[in-house]
């Protein structure tokens, strides 16, 4: 049996390979039974930082349109970044010189070697580039203010004991100290005597620093300042802050240290750490969400190059703060509110019209009272606004709140430029993936995050397709897969992501990326077969796919669902996320599945 089914399998694949070099750019692809017939790179890079060859990136792109040729890919799937993203064209700026020229090359070398290029974007994320005020921001309850001199500012409660670690405290929980990865130190100290030393190479390959937050107050804010020291280290140290039920709540993919604040402002650039420093300051901002506790991590998750390498931690301090990277929305939809301390009287804010009394006007991180204002000086006041969601997850993808009309607009004029710029594609991928932050604008409603979501999308596609209706959609898995993120507790999104699923429309298709091994793989495929899309798998991330196995696991999960009646499953991507560098084992991982499963491949 195995011997006739591989006949009539090269059969169907030797038609799709003799095909192939017909298809333009544009064309349907070749019919074939069980055959991908989508068969695309990923690519994600700025392609406009110079002109033409003397850009990397644009190198790259150029490279991978003819090795895709050569090897039987017929699609780009392009997520260009920096300057170089989509929405620059919707920026008040120009675009960077060489954006244009440069975007104009690839699609002409594109369409010259019949491979298609298929548009990623759209996140959530993307209407907050070019309307800031949309962005996500966290509630912020009841923030305790005192009045001095003209100004309230915070009473600024810190909420952790031992700060210095001068008590060894057992709060502070030393979770590698006897295998090598920390202990407490009495010769190095920013203060006092004492300080925690992580060591370059702990037994267990990570070394963490645990303290938990039990009296934290939900919807509030909070600032922690801390020192560190280094000598010759350069392990993967980071902060990580989760909330109750193991729920993470805070790690910023753009600083492993938290990205700080200064004078009101986000610095420029993220928290880093030299191999050498002698004492230095750092900050980070954050957000409770819905907790009442905590658990905040310095930890290193693998051991560095430097054998000796230390870092000291001191005066790590976590103290309330108030009216930071404040959030208003015209119409005003994130208010702010001062009262008295026992809520029995609100204050009015200063009005530009001149006609309403002013009790205080709002300023950075805190409130100026004016002279004729009803609140007194020494009093003790409650303010509540809303708090960027910006640094909790990354500074560059916090998504914007969809329960404004101008998101959706926003989305439309980025496709229309999107579609203009490359030439009419027939697909747009929707960067839909790992968005952590959502739901907290009361403008949507006492709504589950599912529900917030589900309309967000459902809105999404409508929008895109009533202008295009044509339009093939593609979309990640992760935020509608109850196996991966749509699930109760998700990171700092509000409420319980389950039926997020339930606004996608069936014509649009699923990028399966699942990572999970090979059962789960099979029951997400299982799961979208039975809403009714069709599938494509993102083969893998980055090289060695071959080596550990993971287009082996993603085939075996196709095939066992294939047997339990899947079908649709129609695509295979190579999915690479380290930039140019990530692209070594395009060939292999082509000629792997021409070898091993000759249906899935045309054989050329």
């Amino acid at each position: 049996m195995k011997v006739k089914k591989t006949i009539i399998w090269t059969a169907l694949a030797t038609l799709c390979a003799s095909v192939l070099p017909l298809v333009s750019a544009n064309a349907a692809t070749p019919p074939c039974t069980n055959c991908f017939e989508k068969r695309w790179i990923y690519f994600g890079g700025n392609i406009t930082a110079a002109a033409s060859t003397a850009d990397a990136s644009f190198n790259k792109v150029i490279e991978l349109i003819h090795l895709a040729k050569a090897e039987g890919y017929n699609g780009i799937a392009f997520n260009p970044g920096a300057n170089g993203s989509f929405a620059s064209m919707l920026s008040a700026t120009a675009p960077p010189p060489d954006y244009y020229p440069n975007y104009a090359q690839i699609v002409r070398v594109a369409q010259e070697n019949g491979i298609e290029l298929i548009p990623v974007g759209g996140g959530p994320e993307m209407p907050a580039k070019v309307a800031p005020d949309l962005i996500e921001a966290l509630p912020v309850k009841d923030t305790l203010f005192i009045v001095h001199d003209g100004r309230a500012v915070p009473k600024g409660q810190i909420i952790n004991s031992d700060s210095s670690f001068e008590k060894r405290d057992a709060a502070w929980d030393l979770i590698e100290k006897n295998v090598g990865g920390l202990a407490y130190d009495t010769i190095e100290a920013h203060s006092g005597q004492t300080s925690v030393k992580f060591t370059q190479v702990s037994q267990t390959n990570r070394a963490r620093l645990l303290r938990t937050l039990s009296n934290v107050r939900p919807h509030a804010a909070y600032r922690m300042s801390f020192w560190i020291a280094t000598k010759n280290y350069n392990a993967p140290l980071n902060i990580r802050i989760y909330g109750e039920e193991a729920t993470p709540m805070y790690f910023n993919t753009d600083a492993r240290l938290g990205w700080g604040t200064s004078n009101g402002e986000w610095n420029s650039s993220g928290n880093t750490l030299e191999a050498n420093q002698g004492w230095k300051q750092y900050n980070l901002d954050f957000n409770s969400g819905n907790n009442s506790s905590l658990k905040l991590y310095f930890m290193s998750e693998g051991n560095g190059s430097n054998p000796g390498g230390l870092a000291w931690l001191d005066d790590v301090e976590i103290r309330e703060i108030g009216l930071a990277h404040t959030i208003r929305r015209d119409p005003q939809s994130l208010p702010i509110s001062v009262t008295s301390a026992d809520g029995s009287i609100s204050y009015a804010e200063w009005n530009s019209d001149g006609q309403t009394p002013a009790d205080y006007i709002v300023g950075m991180e805190s409130l100026s009272i004016p002279a004729n204002s009803t609140i007194r000086e020494g009093q003790i006041l409650r303010v509540s606004s809303y708090q960027s969601g910006q640094n909790m997850t990354s500074m560059w993808t916090t998504p914007a709140s969809a329960c404004h009309e101008k998101f959706f607009d926003i989305q439309q004029r980025y496709f229309d430029k999107t579609y203009a710029l490359l030439s009419a594609p027939q697909k747009f991928f929707l960067y839909y993936d790992e968005n952590r932050v959502m739901n907290w604008d009361p403008a949507c409603g006492n709504i589950t995050a599912g529900k917030y979501l589900a309309d967000m999308i459902e809105k999404h596609q409508e929008t895109l397709l009533q202008a295009y209706p044509n339009l093939e959609l593609y979309v990640w898995n992760d935020m509608f897969d109850p196996k991966m993120n749509a699930i109760p507790k998700y990171w700092a999104v509000n409420g319980d992501l389950s039926n997020s699923w339930l606004g996608l429309k069936a014509t649009t298709v699923i990028v399966n990326w699942s990572d999970q091994g090979t059962a789960k793989r099979k029951a997400s495929l299982e799961f979208f077969h039975g809403l009714g899309h069709r599938q494509m798998i993102a083969g893998y991330y980055d090289d060695r796919a071959i080596e550990t196995g993971n287009v082996y696991s993603w085939m075996e999960a196709l095939a066992q669902a294939e047997s339990n009646g899947v079908t649709g499953v129609n695509g295979f991507m190579y999915t690479a996320w380290r930039g140019n560098a990530g692209y070594a084992d395009v060939k292999a991982v082509a000629d792997y599945i021409k070898q091993h499963y000759p249906q899935r491949w045309p054989q050329q």
